[in-house]
């Protein structure tokens, strides 16, 4: 009971010292716009697979994403980049790769880059409040002493 509490808990922190949830949707999205082209699918007389332009845009942004995903767990530093590459490519399998995978694909990654673009880790933001209240503190001093100088 304990071994799987312990582990629940450093889980938990594992996940909350990352952009996990950005990871997750982008590396979705990558394995959404990888499937068409490896399963082969037919609609009608369209097929989709690794031949054609459509295949090959699909493999390449399906892969470039799951990278995309697994740097915002393994380099937090580099979530801003990734975040952007992932959702231009997001943007672009609409017209390249089977409709982004039928929306879905396309979808998840905007989702998983504006998550990653947005995260912060917990330390700049404490470190940012206390300098803002710093901030405030001086200019308040600043004032009295101002206005103390004067009356």
């Amino acid at each position: 009971m304990m071994a799987k509490n312990a582990t629940a808990q450093r889980f938990r922190r594992w996940r909350r010292s990352r952009p996990f949830w950005a990871g997750l949707f982008t590396l979705a999205a990558g394995l959404l716009i990888l499937f068409p082209p490896y399963a082969s699918l037919k609609f009608g007389d369209i097929v989709v697979s690794l031949n054609t332009f459509t295949g090959v845009s699909a493999v390449v942004i399906g892969v470039v994403l799951l990278c995309c995903g697994l740097s915002f767990w393994t380099r937090q530093e580099f979530r801003l980049p990734a975040g952007i590459i992932a959702l231009l490519l997001s943007v672009a399998a609409i017209v390249t790769a089977n409709l982004g995978s039928f929306l879905l694909g396309t979808l998840l990654g905007i989702v998983g880059a504006a998550l990653g673009i947005a995260w912060t880790p917990k330390a700049r933001e404490s470190s940012a409040a206390e300098e803002s209240t710093e901030d405030t503190t001086t200019l308040v001093d600043n004032r009295a002493g101002i206005a103390g100088g004067r009356a």
